[in-house]
């Protein structure tokens, strides 16, 4: 006579699936909010080296109104782009340091603030709220931002004065920071 065989598969209960399923989502998240976003950002960026895609947009402040601005036009001095929002507050307290920087850079470098990912009304009242003394402008439909790849903000992006980038900064820079990295590409 054969022997009886037996299932000698265990299944898991409705608690311990629950604190499975449970357990996996945390590690998952944890993944893709904690560790992912510093995977592969440094200063500098994958876009160092290019060439800076050209751009038309018009002036918030620093011009008269209807008047644009191209990058093409700023060809030959370094320009450090400011991407910011009305709505972004670390974007304040960068738009503070570079404020201070123009003044010390002088002719040396073009700072130009980017509206982006933003309404253009709160922009101007951000403008008239907090003057700057370097022009702005307003980009409407976020496509410098994404052509230069903005993922948060403030974003600086400085750009050598044949119009290569050679640095990304996606983080709030002092004064003497700013001053730094402008300095270091002149001695380059």
């Amino acid at each position: 006579m054969s022997e009886p065989t037996f299932n000698s598969q265990k299944t898991l209960k409705g608690g311990q699936t629950w604190f499975l399923a449970v357990s996996a989502l945390a590690v998952i998240l944890m993944f893709v909010f904690v560790i992912l976003p510093y995977v592969g950002k440094k200063s500098g960026s994958s876009l160092s080296g290019e060439t800076a895609q050209d751009f038309d947009l018009e002036l918030l402040s620093g011009g008269a109104t209807g008047d644009r601005i191209r990058l093409s036009d700023m060809r030959g001095r370094t320009v450090l782009i400011d991407f910011w929002a009305s709505w972004c507050k670390p974007c304040d307290e960068q738009r503070v340091y570079l404020a201070q920087a123009a003044g010390t850079l002088g002719e040396r470098a073009r700072i130009l603030g980017i509206a982006t990912s933003d309404e253009r009304g709160p922009a101007l009242a951000q403008l008239s709220e907090q003057k700057t003394s370097y022009s702005n402008a307003y980009d409407k439909d976020g496509l410098v931002g994404r052509a230069y790849r903005i993922e948060q903000l403030p974003t600086l992006i400085l750009i050598d004065p044949k119009g290569h980038i050679r640095g990304r900064y996606s983080e709030v820079l002092s004064k003497e920071r700013i001053e730094e990295i402008v300095a270091q590409l002149e001695a380059k």
